[in-house]
């Protein structure tokens, strides 16, 4: 009985050590938790407070006219005032029948002005926006040519962007139409430049210094014949009066997209060069037929391609090589049928024939073909005239594959 009890005693003790043992873990991990979700508190409570700051419109506005009553938007912040340019292209096209280019683009101006600075700690808000007819704004405009277009200036009823440290960026939107000369050299992977050039109408480089803020962003919607192949910047100095101003150009590189347009035209002039290969290979009474079937080919395509052409100042290398498959394949014809004609002579040959062709025998056999008439004087003149002309023609259309390919 004492020995049962005493054992009972025992247990008891143990079960109560587990438990307090139990309880220092539990406050131990309860304590650590408290540590790890304090410091994350901390920061959720000052995010909100400052996102309620910035979010508190009506403090913000009356601090905002605060600070603008003393604000006088026709004097620029400095006498020398650098502004940094920036042009997001947004669609980019070309109007093949009006000669002329289609951007829409936003030009993005950032420049510093000390005076719409203040405390963000004490404002609770680094950034604001306000409407930019309230502040002053550098005159940068387009002055390249431009048929149909929105000026820079006409976008001033957008809001500005402030940051608490002076810096001021905002966004003109553009829509402009500029005329292009076309060169369709290249024709249907023709690529064409169009320049858009933007200054200061009103003051000179020392009064206002433009500069690239950094490269241009390409977020072109592309859903027609054309696409966005380039977009480059470049900076020069106009002479206007006495003054020098800074002048940034941007250069849109436009691609025609016509895949098919150049697969057929590939095919075509191949067709056409395999054709006339075909038929100086065969006897002068058996080309005429093959070599009409490649001019007519050739006709075809040109004038279905000058029908979808537009008018432009160069003519494009599909086209002039076109012709002159068409030419190539008429001389073949024209050829063969001296070739007869001359085989066919029944007349005294000359002595200077002779003589001209006993040396050219020596270079090559003018033995006559089978078919082409007896071994006469004339058939060994038709049969060196027929190998020359063969050789020209040859020659003319490697020389029109190697331009196109």
């Amino acid at each position: 009985m004492l020995r049962t009890s005493g054992g009972a005693k025992l247990g008891g003790e143990a079960r109560r050590g587990e438990a307090r043992t139990v309880s220092c873990v539990m406050a131990a991990g309860a304590a650590a938790m408290h540590a790890l979700l304090l410091p994350l508190l901390l920061l959720h409570f000052h995010v909100g407070v400052t996102s309620a700051a910035c979010g508190n419109a009506s403090a913000l506005s009356e601090r905002m006219d605060a600070l603008l009553a003393e604000y006088d938007r026709g004097a620029p912040p400095s006498p020398r005032m650098p502004v940094r340019l920036a042009l997001i292209v947004r669609h980019a096209a070309l109007d093949e029948r009006r000669s002329a280019v289609r951007m829409l683009a936003d030009l993005q101006m950032s420049w510093e002005d000390a005076r719409l600075s203040w405390n963000s700690s004490v404002w609770g808000c680094g950034y604001a926006g306000v409407p930019a007819e309230r502040l002053w704004l550098p005159d940068v405009a387009l002055v390249s040519a431009a048929t149909r277009g929105a000026d820079p200036a006409a976008s001033a009823g957008q809001h500005a962007r402030l940051a608490s440290d002076g810096r001021i960026e905002w966004t003109s939107r553009l829509d402009l139409s500029a005329p292009l000369a076309l060169r369709l050299d290249d024709w249907p992977r023709d690529l064409h430049n169009a320049v858009f050039k933007f200054a200061s109408r009103d003051h000179d480089s020392d009064q206002l210094d433009l500069t690239v803020a950094h490269a241009e962003g390409q977020t072109v919607f592309e859903a027609g014949a054309w696409e966005l192949a380039s977009v480059s910047h470049s900076t020069e100095t106009w002479r206007r009066g006495d003054g020098e101003r800074r002048v940034v150009a941007w250069a849109l590189g436009l691609r025609r997209r016509a895949p098919a347009h150049a697969l057929a035209t590939t095919a075509v002039l191949a067709a056409a060069a395999l054709l006339l290969l075909a038929a100086l290979l065969l006897p002068p009474a058996a080309r005429p037929p093959l070599c009409a079937c490649a001019s007519f080919t050739a006709a075809i395509w040109l004038i279905s391609a000058l029908v979808r052409l537009p008018g432009s100042a160069t003519t494009p290398l599909a086209v002039e090589l076109a012709g002159a498959l068409c030419i190539c394949g008429g001389l073949a014809a024209l050829c063969a049928a001296l070739t007869r004609l001359l085989a066919a002579v029944t007349a005294a040959p000359p002595r200077r024939l002779r003589s001209a062709l006993a040396a050219a025998s020596s270079l090559c056999s003018l033995a006559p073909e089978s078919g082409d008439g007896g071994a006469g004087v004339w058939a060994a003149a038709a049969l060196l005239l027929d190998r020359m002309l063969r050789a020209a023609l040859a020659i003319a259309l490697f020389l029109v594959l190697c331009l196109y390919l």
